[in-house]
């Protein structure tokens, strides 16, 4: 970190060395700078001081993206992976420690963050890894403990693990590293958010049978995501179809036997309401090895290495860059999302209307049927009756030709008689005859046909 003094208010400007653009903290006034763009890549050898620490390789090789306490005489190398295929934490660093003789060794890996998954026998096979295809790494929640843990237990170097120590009580670094990042959180919205921490203590074997001291720190927050406005939309455009789906399986419970097929092919699950999705970041894993001999002195350097970490201008603008992008990038793809879901209510709005006008104009159908079935039954009922009522009284009945004759215009004779006329000008003179062959009566009578019992 380069010292130089305000031309204007004569205040200190803290440059890094690497950032073009540097800002007064007290009137303001902005410096272009000639970062120091050509550094040699590889290993750095420290001074007992704090100081910006060069990326050893990758994109950044040569340039300084945080600054720590460095042991003198230790060497450091920094890695910076990018995790641009995640949009919780776009980029991390990893800083490693090395004693001139190698027999102590501190790595202080930064935030991770994660998207919470249901332990499968999937996704545990996925367990340890960092990077996934998706747009957001996720592994199922571990607290702090379980992460210490994991370091162990993951490293087949390692053999005759034993616990001597562990705490859960964050000293007070940790403590307000905590209090700051669960405030940060509250304040973007999210939900429920929390944190553990755990230092554990170990002794473990090498390869070559050599007892080495282990300190291992990990600091863990976790928060919930509100169920966003797309989740919500899309869950009442289920609901609305399924209470389509109800209304008409309702509608086809009379037509069980037509529409048994189509009311089966329609049934739909319970479908749950969106939850809050839990997130998790590892925030920090500090990792101390050391010979026994050693040990005691390096324990110290482990705190004073994690409480000066301190991440420089040029990697909060990188982190910055890449989130500002993967945000668009999301937007992007919500845009298109929210699209295809307003797109597929309609569609399928369109198909339950299609379905319903199919089984009403079938219902339709099937009710005029029944009514000219029951019509049907009831006309035959009622010539069943006139015939028995005929008969019982020895009676036939015709037709007349006058409308307003009789309620019913109907006309009764003897069944003696085997044909009935009317006269056309008297409708109240009649004239009979038996036999098989009609008689004449003149112009002015008409024979009249014989019910049936239809009246």
């Amino acid at each position: 970190m380069q010292t130089i003094l305000c031309k204007q208010c004569q205040a200190t400007l803290n440059w890094d060395g690497e950032s073009a653009i540097v800002r007064c903290a007290y009137c303001g006034t902005q410096y272009r700078m000639h970062p120091r763009s050509e550094f040699p890549s590889g290993v750095t050898v420290g001074q007992g001081t704090v100081s910006p620490i060069r990326t050893t390789h990758g994109r950044f090789a040569g340039r300084a993206l945080v600054k720590s306490y460095v042991p003198k005489n230790w060497s450091v190398e920094t890695n910076a992976p990018e995790q641009q295929a995640n949009l919780l934490c776009p980029l991390t660093v990893q800083v490693a420690y090395t004693s001139p003789n190698q027999d102590a060794f501190i790595t202080f890996t930064g935030t991770r963050a994660y998207n919470h998954l249901e332990l499968t026998p999937q996704t545990a096979q996925m367990q340890g890894q960092i990077s996934y295809p998706d747009r957001m790494i996720g592994l199922a929640f571990r607290d702090a403990s379980a992460v210490c843990d994991e370091i162990i237990n993951s490293n087949p170097s390692l053999k005759d693990a034993r616990l001597l120590s562990s705490s859960d009580i964050p000293d007070a670094w940790a403590r307000a590293v905590q209090e700051k990042e669960i405030q940060g959180y509250a304040q973007a919205g999210l939900l429920n958010p929390g944190s553990s921490w755990t230092k554990k203590y170990f002794t473990v074997k090498d390869a070559q049978g050599q007892v080495w001291h282990k300190l291992i720190e990990a600091m863990v927050n976790y928060m919930y995501l509100p169920v966003s406005p797309q989740e919500q939309m899309a869950y009442q455009m289920m609901m609305q179809n399924r209470a389509r789906t109800m209304s008409l399986s309702g509608m086809m419970g009379g037509m069980k036997g037509l529409f048994n097929g189509m009311a089966a092919g329609m049934s739909m699950p319970e479908i749950q309401p969106p939850q809050p999705k839990l997130r998790f970041a590892i925030q920090y894993v500090v990792e101390t090895s050391a010979k026994e001999y050693c040990f005691s002195e390096v324990m110290n350097l482990h705190e004073t290495i994690r409480n000066s970490m301190e991440v420089l201008p040029l990697f909060e603008q990188e982190k910055a860059r890449l989130f500002d992008a993967l945000m668009m990038q999301a937007q992007q793809e919500t845009a298109v999302v929210n699209d295809a879901l307003i797109q597929m209510n309609r569609d399928q709005m369109a198909s339950w209307d299609r379905r319903q006008q199919i089984i009403q104009g079938a219902s339709d159908y099937s009710t005029n049927i029944m009514r000219e079935m029951r019509a049907s039954n009831a006309q035959t009922m009622d010539r069943v009756n006139n015939l028995r009522s005929e008969s019982i009284r020895g009676v036939n009945t015709y037709y007349t030709n006058n409308s307003g004759y009789g309620v019913p215009p109907v006309v009764e004779a003897g069944t003696n008689w085997d044909h009935v006329y009317q006269n056309t000008h008297d409708p109240e003179r009649f004239a009979a005859s038996e036999g098989a062959a009609p008689l004449e009566f003149g112009v002015d009578y008409e024979e009249l046909k014989q019910t049936d019992g239809n009246y």
